[in-house]
């Protein structure tokens, strides 16, 4: 963990450099909330609830042209999700009902193409769509039954590659934007690296507010 800990501060500072080099573009920092329920195999049949998590990100983007732009940075996304299943004895007689909680942590990546149009004068609209990069922090999984938690790092992939699309409204406000969004992220495969195993794959959406200059 201390690795990943030196990653990810070493990515932070990577993504704020823009603005202190004074690069062309927009910096900014981005907060919200995933709701995150794993969908495949495992998925169809646990039948998760969300798991409510964070999403906070340092933010650039650099415009194309004035109604396309390059949106990335890097971030903590929290994903997983909630089942619940009725325990039992050696004999068969219920023992109660269980919480479950799968907990996949990630320093999250966007390389998404963000395309913007005018509305009722100085707001904007835009739609993002693109790659979205993540690379694996920590999981684990608790029980309210079966005692301590189980960490589940070591099976899960390093990387988890997917995709995104969003949309939102942007208003001024100072000398930058304030931006409303909604984004849903898709896993292209298996989060685990176990070969034999039902197939767990990531996937969230995102609610959040962001402030670019």
């Amino acid at each position: 963990m201390r690795l990943y800990r030196h990653v990810l501060v070493a990515s932070l500072l990577l993504a704020a450099a823009p603005a202190a080099a004074e690069f062309p573009g927009r910096c900014g920092l981005r907060a919200g909330v995933n709701l995150s329920a794993f969908t495949g195999e495992f998925g169809d049949l646990v039948g998760p609830d969300n798991r409510v998590a964070a999403n906070v990100a340092f933010v650039y983007e650099y415009d194309f042209i004035s109604w396309l732009a390059l949106h990335t940075g890097v971030g903590y996304s929290g994903k997983g999700g909630v089942g619940h299943s009725e325990g039992t004895d050696p004999v068969g007689n219920p023992t109660g009902t269980s919480d479950d909680t799968w907990s996949f942590n990630y320093v999250e990546v966007p390389l998404l193409l963000r395309g913007r149009m005018p509305v009722l004068g100085t707001k904007h609209v835009f739609a993002e769509l693109g790659p979205m990069l993540d690379f694996r922090l920590s999981g684990k999984f608790e029980s309210t039954l079966s005692g301590p938690e189980e960490s589940l790092t070591d099976q899960m992939n390093v990387f988890d590659l997917g995709v995104g699309a969003g949309v939102g409204i942007e208003f001024p406000a100072g000398p930058g934007r304030l931006g409303l969004e909604t984004r849903y992220t898709r896993g292209l495969d298996d989060l685990y690296d176990v070969s034999g195993t039902l197939s767990t794959i990531n996937q969230a959406w995102t609610f959040a507010v962001s402030y670019t200059r």
